[in-house]
């Protein structure tokens, strides 16, 4: 794969002052793109089906609406004193020099940077002529990739490896404090550039490093050990849940190395290996939504006989689904624990397909559980439980649970 595409929707809102972001300096090729080149008015009419609700409700506005004195722009949740800022500033991470700057000279770097927006350059008409053409389906807009290194690295002025803290490799916290309801990215699949003419094995990973913390937030994740088997036919690799919600005001990036595993005495084929970068302002990114605030869904059930079980998410805005589990199921203890973003005063509607059998449930920040089954899940005898809660503010706003234990259904809420 010579490019990389994928297939996400964003939801933006009104940028809170709170949230401190990224600085971010001119770098080579910026004054390209804000020409429209290598994908600026490309991108904008290029995008197809995007819908834009612009309601912007009185409950949006009064998280908004507070005064801010110095110690809450430093960040503490007035309610409980928990801090609701980056765990880290971006201007705190120790690496200030380019580890890349050190191993290019400065014409080898500009020679590097040509050839990278001539390849996108390339990649973006060749997605023009096809979108031109009608041509059914239309593949996935072809996303800009940054050199590996720029006159920046070289010269010691800040670049992108040292805004993104790519030199650190570590996750971004479990257990981050959460913010407000503001502007955050729902990825609801990984696309590759075409559906694959064999089975392949796919390891290595796809992270966002975003505005709240740059550090790596996964959405794939496989060791060379524990590949994701991709079939013939299909284009999809399978997402892992981020650890946290993906905040993008204005700015993100996407960390992605990605490999195919090949037979024994074979070296392994580099699927794509580089770094993207996501500026949210261009009207074809994604639809417009406002108000959004982090949800977290996890099942925990038992099953004694292996059962094939697949459970996915949606949200008001959006036909897509997000795929939270899909295979067997056989034992007891947590199924997933799963985060999506959802907007604010809307609901969130979770699907199980199971033995020929479909459940739903429908939940609602502030009101709990709306539409839920009225029978026991066939398959789990046992225990099945769905803990639902939308985060805000640095706590869980509100947390509901739907669990059917040894045939008694129960709704409660969960303070």
């Amino acid at each position: 794969m010579e490019a990389i595409w994928c297939v996400v929707q964003e939801e933006q809102g009104e940028p809170d002052p709170k949230l401190k972001i990224i600085e971010r300096p001119v770098e080579d090729g910026d004054e390209e793109k804000k020409c429209g080149g290598g994908g600026g008015e490309e991108e904008k009419n290029g995008s197809r089906g995007d819908t834009v609700d612009e309601e912007d409700s009185e409950e949006d506005s009064e998280d908004d609406s507070e005064v801010d004195s110095e110690d809450d722009m430093r960040g503490w949740d007035e309610e409980d004193g928990n801090p609701y800022l980056p765990v880290k500033w971006p201007w705190e991470y120790p690496l200030h020099i380019c580890p890349e700057g050190q191993k290019y000279t400065l014409e080898e770097a500009k020679e590097i940077v040509e050839s990278t927006w001539e390849r996108n350059g390339d990649l973006l008409s060749e997605w023009s002529d096809l979108f031109n053409n009608n041509t059914t389906p239309l593949p996935a807009l072809p996303l800009r990739v940054l050199p590996r290194v720029t006159k920046n690295c070289v010269s010691g002025d800040d670049c992108y490896h040292v805004q993104y803290w790519i030199g650190d490799t570590d996750e971004t916290a479990l257990d981050h404090p959460y913010f407000i309801p503001c502007e955050m990215m729902q990825v609801f699949s990984l696309g590759l550039s075409s559906p694959l003419a064999r089975p392949i094995n796919i390891y290595g990973h796809f992270s966002v490093r975003d505005a709240w913390e740059p550090l790596r937030n996964y959405l794939f994740n496989r060791s060379r050990n524990d590949p994701a088997m991709i079939s013939q036919g299909c284009s999809f690799l399978p997402l892992c849940s981020p650890c946290r919600g993906i905040y993008v005001c204005p700015y993100f990036l996407m960390d992605v190395n990605l490999w195919i595993k090949e037979e024994e005495g074979s070296p392994d084929t580099p699927l794509f290996s580089g770094y993207v970068e996501i500026d949210t302002s261009f009207a074809g990114f994604g639809s417009v939504l406002i108000g959004r605030i982090e949800t977290v869904i996890e099942v925990k059930a038992e099953a004694e006989q292996p059962s094939d079980v697949r459970i996915s998410a949606s949200t008001s805005g959006f036909d897509e689904e997000i795929s939270l589990y899909d295979g067997k199921f056989c034992g007891s203890g947590s199924m997933f624990k799963h985060i999506v973003a959802v907007k604010k005063q809307e609901e969130l509607h979770v699907v199980l397909k199971m033995n020929e059998s479909t459940y739903k449930w429908t939940f609602k920040a502030g009101i709990g559980v709306v539409i839920a089954p009225e029978h026991p899940i066939s398959g789990f005898t046992q225990y099945f439980v769905m803990n639902v809660s939308f985060r805000t503010k640095g706590k869980a706003a509100s947390a509901w649970q739907w669990s059917c234990i040894c045939n008694d259904i129960e709704n409660v809420s969960v303070e």
